[in-house]
């Protein structure tokens, strides 16, 4: 073979080697180009996923017993439900942004729907707001149901929707959703945040009981450790 030929074939094969490496090149980079696409759609959905977890309106929620006398709101005074004479007094402290808060409804919620509608307890709650604004505007909104009278369904209905991010049209659109009605004077209640100085004054009388963290339950007084309580054994202590 004759030298020319020999340079001639070597630039061929270097002329391929290029070639091949340019073609791996754009390979990756179409490959690169297919995974970013993907990630971009995981991440689009997921914030749309959340978007929709956040801003939908509140699903319907059935409540055995949804109405309960209409609450007088006093500074640093928690909402009651049941009667006054009830021989024993269960205090809940809780953050409607809480999970562990939703956890403990959903597990203690019957219990305590119970004992309130027999006559055995009188149900205290302190609904504090340190969690986000959310939390805040739940906790009026609360206070605004309790006054018109279905406290009971209006709180079990924050909890059952407890990802939602609770602006004035959830707020409102809730009374609805537990089979109340959502009368002009309860929207302005909510919308002009009424109780938010009250909000205010049960994380101040949170503080001046001790609690630090919700969920905080109280029987007769008595702090209950919350990790080590069983439905069955919250029932035990309200009818010992």
């Amino acid at each position: 073979m004759t030298a020319a030929k020999k340079s001639a074939g070597g630039r061929d094969r270097a002329r391929l080697a290029a070639e091949q490496a340019a073609a791996r090149r754009r390979e990756r980079w179409v490959l690169l180009g297919v995974l970013a696409g993907l990630i971009a759609l995981v991440v689009a959905g997921g914030i749309g996923l959340q978007a929709w977890r956040t801003n939908r309106a509140p699903a319907a929620v059935a409540v055995s017993s949804p109405s309960a006398a209409a609450a007088t709101i006093s500074a640093g005074r928690p909402i009651v439900f049941g009667e006054g004479s009830a021989p024993v007094v269960v205090a809940l402290f809780s953050d409607f942004h809480c999970p562990h808060c939703a956890e403990f409804d959903e597990q203690y919620a019957p219990v305590l729907d119970q004992a309130r509608q027999s006559g055995r307890a009188r149900v205290e709650l302190y609904p504090m707001a340190f969690i986000d604004e959310g939390s805040a505007a739940a906790a009026n909104a609360f206070a605004c149901a309790a006054e018109a009278g279905f406290g009971p369904g209006y709180y079990a209905g924050l909890f059952a929707n407890r990802t939602l991010t609770w602006n004035d049209d959830q707020l409102v659109a809730l009374a609805g959703a537990v089979g109340a009605t959502a009368t002009p004077q309860f929207t302005q209640c909510v919308t002009s945040r009424a109780h938010a100085g009250w909000v205010d004054s049960i994380n101040a009388s949170a503080a001046q009981q001790g609690v630090t963290g919700t969920p905080t339950l109280f029987v007769d007084g008595a702090r209950t450790d919350v990790t080590k309580l069983t439905p069955n054994g919250l029932a035990a202590m309200i009818n010992s």
